[in-house]
């Protein structure tokens, strides 16, 4: 799954493409398959910075995505800050993909926006560790665990703020 980014001509934007790989044939030979998914609902604005996750509950499978920077609202721009990037305000959107519905969360331990975080996903829950405030300008050792319980009819999110954050930011984890 790929979402949003920054575009070849500094543009963001708020596709959602799903990559599939296609190994038929005998020549064991891999494609990689990319489509855009429609989606509908309260959509995420266009952003980079943030991250895609996958979490299965009850046998249900959807994607949170959090955080990430995008432009200043174009009621707040000028010809001096008209490029200015800021924080993505903290809410938690729940992707379904089989239908391409989205919701939008907002979490009370959630209080600012923030970028280039590392998600980790364990069954339903992920893990946000690190990651930039663009209006602070600072890196907190903040480690937050999201608990996604997909019920029939409304999804349940719980946040937990937990100790001994790292201060980090654009990291990878295998």
């Amino acid at each position: 799954l790929i979402h949003g980014g920054r575009t070849p001509n500094n543009e963001l934007s708020s596709s959602l493409y799903m990559l599939n790989v296609d190994n038929r044939g005998c020549n064991r030979k891999v494609t990689l398959k990319c489509q855009e998914k429609e989606l509908v609902g309260e959509l995420p604005e266009a952003r980079y910075g943030h991250t895609l996750s996958v979490v299965h509950s009850r046998g249900k499978t959807a994607c949170v995505l959090f955080g990430g920077r995008s432009y200043m609202p174009p009621s707040e721009r000028t010809t001096e800050n008209w490029n200015c990037m800021v924080d993505c305000p903290p809410q938690i959107y729940l992707i379904d993909l089989e239908f391409g519905c989205c919701s939008a969360h907002t979490l009370p331990e959630l209080t600012d926006g923030q970028s280039f975080h590392l998600a980790l996903t364990r069954e339903d829950c992920v893990y946000f560790l690190g990651g930039h405030i663009a209006s602070t300008d600072c890196r907190p050792p903040r480690l937050f665990r999201l608990r996604v319980e997909l019920l029939l009819g409304s999804p349940l999110l719980s946040c937990e703020i937990l100790n001994d954050g790292l201060s980090i930011t654009s990291a990878i984890a295998t």
